[in-house]
């Protein structure tokens, strides 16, 4: 390595085993080791995965080397700086990771690896989804859900499950739900704004009119608190018994259409549909429901507000929400497109951890009525 005498020089190194094998010994033990002094410090720094871009203090110096056994280095003046680390994956997502608070003394040389295990949207993508969207949210089409009352949960011959007991008679009052579940353009826009800094993978399957998928409960409040804000309305998830009076629309069956599945009626595992057991469908690719909603049985499970209860019993009648003071699994409705079509059943409930991503776990929005 070549001595440069003056501070401050930012000059990036590639250090090769063979040429410092005395002070290489000292940085694989994980130690700073002796560098002359007066010299500035040199910060060697590893990334896993190899070849990925390198930021300090927000300044691009150039790429981590991708061959084992090498790195990148570069001398600092003394102090703490931050050091981030960037590598594309894929054409819309980048693996990220930063350092703040690292600090580099005069006359030192020390490793820092650092371990790209984060994912955000690559700069690309967003400038492309900023000159798409311009900043404007994607509103959902809703549709006006009448008041009534309806026979909540499962008996008699209908697959029934014990947590779809007892069934009692549930009044719900008029608000609006989503004609379609969510989609990728309407995520999207929510990330080239800002208001999402978490932008779910499609799994390969395209985005746009595609439900949107891997979000997680938690994830959906972040999003609604973005399009409340942008759009001045109270938009929200469901109640679970808002959702099953809006998927059955007025119909007692295991499904809105009857009591059989039927072909081409849904996307599930046997449903029928050129997407079974493959990949989600663009929404409102069937038959609405007599409500006029798409996709309440199958395509994706989608999030509710309610906390998972284990039975009926005591849950409200009014159709409110059923909650807990402290945290607790959140229920999902309307089964997905890797599932047998008993988990599509207007009665069928299930349940996962707020936090909780899959690809075939979507959401429907609703809003309260003025």
């Amino acid at each position: 390595m070549t001595r440069n005498g003056s501070k401050g020089g930012n000059h990036p190194v590639i250090i090769r085993p063979f040429l410092v094998p005395v002070i290489l010994a000292g940085l694989l033990a994980g130690f700073a080791a002796p560098a002359l002094a007066g010299d500035p410090g040199v910060l060697r720094i590893v990334t896993e995965p190899g070849d990925a871009q390198i930021f300090i203090d927000g300044k691009r110096k150039g790429n981590s080397p991708s061959e084992a056994g090498q790195s990148f280095a570069i001398k600092l003046d003394e102090g703490s700086h931050e050091v981030e680390a960037v590598k594309p994956d894929g054409s819309t997502r980048e693996l990220y990771a930063k350092r703040a608070d690292v600090f580099v003394a005069d006359g030192t040389m020390q490793t820092l690896t650092i371990k790209l295990t984060d994912k955000r949207p690559s700069a690309a993508f967003v400038a492309d989804l900023r000159a798409k969207f311009g900043g404007r949210a994607i509103e959902p089409t809703m549709v006006a859900i009448p008041a009534g009352s309806f026979r909540m949960g499962c008996d008699g011959d209908m697959d029934c499950v014990s947590d779809e007991k007892p069934v009692r008679t549930v009044t719900i009052k008029p608000f609006e739900m989503a004609r379609t579940e969510l989609t990728f353009d309407q995520w999207d826009a929510c990330v080239a704004d800002g208001g999402c800094s978490y932008m779910p993978d499609d799994t390969g399957w395209g985005r746009g009119n595609r439900p949107v998928i891997n979000v997680s409960w938690d994830d959906v409040q972040t999003y609604l608190t973005w399009l409340n804000r942008k759009t001045g309305k109270t938009y929200r998830l469901p109640t679970e018994a808002e959702w099953e009076y809006a998927a059955r629309a007025g119909t007692t069956t295991k499904y809105s259409w009857g009591n059989e599945i039927g072909k081409g009626n849904a996307n599930c595992k046997v449903c029928g549909s050129q997407w079974d057991y493959k990949q989600t469908a663009p929404v409102g690719s069937f038959r609405p429901n007599p409500f006029g909603l798409y996709d309440m049985h199958g395509n994706v499970w989608e999030w509710v507000q309610d906390c998972y209860q284990n039975s009926y019993s005591g849950v409200p009648t009014d159709g409110t929400v059923a909650m807990r003071e402290n945290s607790c699994y959140r229920v999902h409705r309307g089964g997905s497109w890797d599932r047998d079509p008993r988990y599509l059943r207007s009665a069928d409930r299930n349940n996962y951890s707020p936090d909780f991503r899959s690809n075939y776990l979507g959401v429907r929005l609703a809003r309260t009525l003025p």
